[in-house]
């Protein structure tokens, strides 16, 4: 496990590969607690994914789904 500073940023890198597409992906139960909140929805692969293909991974308007429509406010997180 490591623990983050939350004095400072830091880049996270997921390692999975092509996961099912009925996969939800969220952080560990273990990793999230009132001090340190998820920040983004638990989502579903499948759904990102072809999304993210049908739109050839640019960067579109509201229609296209994008990481940040997981996004929690901090009203809710």
């Amino acid at each position: 496990m490591i623990v983050v500073n939350s004095e400072k940023g830091r880049i996270s890198m997921p390692f999975f590969f092509n996961p099912a597409h009925y996969t939800i992906v969220e952080p560990l139960e273990e990793l999230i607690d009132d001090q340190n909140p998820a920040k983004y929805k638990p989502y579903n692969w499948g759904k990102y994914f072809a999304n993210r293909k049908h739109s050839n991974f640019q960067k579109l308007d509201v229609e296209n789904i994008q990481i940040y429509h997981f996004k929690l406010s901090k009203k809710y997180g």
